[in-house]
């Protein structure tokens, strides 16, 4: 073997390595992108529980809520206020799944059902005026988002019963 031959084979070997270094790579870099949006779901999902749960573990607060979203004004001044935290919380966290999908660390199966649930919340008439006295605290993507929503749900005019509270009130 000459020595020419022993350059090309030597260069043969580093290119085969490079390439399978970058394969490599290829693959830390696909895990560690599945690991953060891994992360980013369990983190919103678990600001998601927590609101949830603090609304659901305190029938005052749930009352309250309730209330809010179908009647903002008919509360009193510490209602409001108690009202307006707590939507701003599930607003928050809201916009945290939108950013979150938006910037691609979110897969589409856990922001499509979050967009629903939201969607949802939207249609009370309490909500509505929460969004509009909050609004200018949130991302300006997410207020565009939000406003087009609503938009949507003031032309469709539908009762919203989320909870199926209309039909327990009925009972």
């Amino acid at each position: 073997m000459t020595l020419e031959s022993m350059s090309y084979l030597s260069q043969t070997v580093a290119a085969l390595a490079v390439v399978v270094s970058l394969v490599f790579l290829a693959l830390q870099v696909r895990h560690a992108t599945w690991e953060s949006r891994h992360q980013h779901t369990e983190e919103a999902l678990h600001k998601l529980r927590a609101a949830l749960f603090e609304m659901a573990a305190d029938p005052d607060r749930a009352q309250l809520w309730l209330s809010g979203l179908h009647d903002f004004a008919q509360l009193d001044s510490v209602g409001k206020v108690r009202f307006l935290l707590t939507a701003h919380i599930v607003l928050k966290t809201n916009e945290s799944f939108f950013l979150a999908y938006r910037n691609g660390r979110l897969a589409h199966g856990v922001w499509e059902p979050e967009e629903r649930h939201m969607t949802d919340f939207f249609a009370y008439a309490g909500m509505q005026t929460a969004w509009d006295i909050r609004k200018h605290y949130f991302h300006a993507d997410y207020r565009t988002w939000v406003d087009g929503k609503i938009t949507a749900l003031r032309q469709n005019e539908s009762r919203p019963d989320l909870y199926r509270e209309g039909s327990a009130q009925a009972s």
